[in-house]
């Protein structure tokens, strides 16, 4: 039964393959390939890429791409999904989803806007590489050493019309606790992320973190992490349904979700931002902001899934 099949798959108009295959998605076209010879040559075609990789791509810093560009789309494309490309001054760079070809954005420390309330500089201090991250860019290596502060407020933003329409993102900060942190607990911060006048708020409580429940039936646990300075723990914290707490990475760096943003297209800047302005705190090592597709953040669960199985 097969084989009459392949033949007849093979028998249709390489215009109207590569049609119906440019209609689909990236990866949707990486898995034609493996269905019959006509179809790999079509999902393979410059026709169907022209389509899935994005047209409007940002300019890259200086020497980011090879003197001699991939000679084909989908060599394009797979350059741009593997491996994250710096934009001009390198402190921000873009990686293609891999699944839908959403343009994803990272945040270094040095693209953020950190504001306390003593108008204090924020040290750069040297992190080496984070695990689960590319190691690409120098200013990747470092991370925003806040110490004692009184208002502290963490904002990255980017114009509209550089990310992916009609897309759902989802922004994330890394950070981690330094040796001495208090007051990261409780009252909780403040996120955000949006255009102004159409911002997705949230709580989070950047000193905790969650374990995801053993099986479907089990909720997640929401720890806090107490202060090396036991004056500033709390005897109680207040009920945290709703509170958006961090999820442990590797090496004591961890991912707290910030907030969502449906990208409709149009002029405008969208921010994302971190606030907290309520008492002193201090002992915060941030690295950087993450802007994923939603696509993507699932597709991520789903592998963290499989491997606890």
């Amino acid at each position: 039964m097969d084989a009459p099949a392949a033949c007849e798959i093979e028998r249709l108009p390489e215009d109207l393959l590569m049609h119906v295959i440019s209609l689909t998605s990236p990866a949707d076209a990486f898995h034609a390939t493996a269905v019959s010879r006509a179809f790999h040559a079509a999902a393979d075609s410059d026709t169907v890429w022209s389509r899935l990789l994005p047209r409007d791509l940002p300019q890259f810093a200086k020497r980011e791409l090879p003197r001699k560009p991939p000679s084909t789309k989908k060599g394009m494309f797979r350059r741009l999904s593997d491996e994250p490309a710096l934009l001009p001054g390198k402190y921000v760079r873009m990686q293609l989803d891999k699944a839908t070809g959403a343009k994803c954005f990272t945040f270094s420390a040095s693209a953020l806007q950190i504001t306390q309330a003593n108008d204090a500089h924020t040290p750069l201090i040297r992190v080496g590489s984070v695990p689960g991250y590319s190691k690409r860019g120098k200013r990747f290596s470092q991370a925003a050493d806040i110490g004692h502060v009184n208002i502290l407020e963490i904002c990255a933003k980017i114009q509209r019309n550089m990310l992916s329409q009609n897309t759902t993102y989802v922004a994330y900060m890394v950070f981690k606790l330094g040796p001495r942190f208090y007051s990261f607990d409780f009252p909780f911060q403040e996120a955000s992320f949006g255009i102004a006048g159409s911002q997705s708020t949230r709580q989070v409580c950047l000193q905790g973190y969650v374990e995801d429940g053993d099986g479907a039936d089990v909720p997640p646990r929401k720890h806090i992490v107490p202060s090396s300075y036991h004056i500033y723990n709390h005897d109680s914290v207040p009920p945290q349904k709703n509170v958006v707490f961090p999820h442990k990475k590797a090496d004591g760096w961890m991912e707290v979700e910030l907030g969502e943003f449906h990208n409709e297209g149009g002029d405008g800047e969208v921010s994302i931002s971190l606030t907290e302005t309520t008492k002193p705190k201090s002992g915060l090592i941030v690295w950087g902001i993450v802007i994923r597709s939603k696509q993507q953040k699932k597709k991520q669960k789903e592998e963290v899934s499989n491997k606890g199985q």
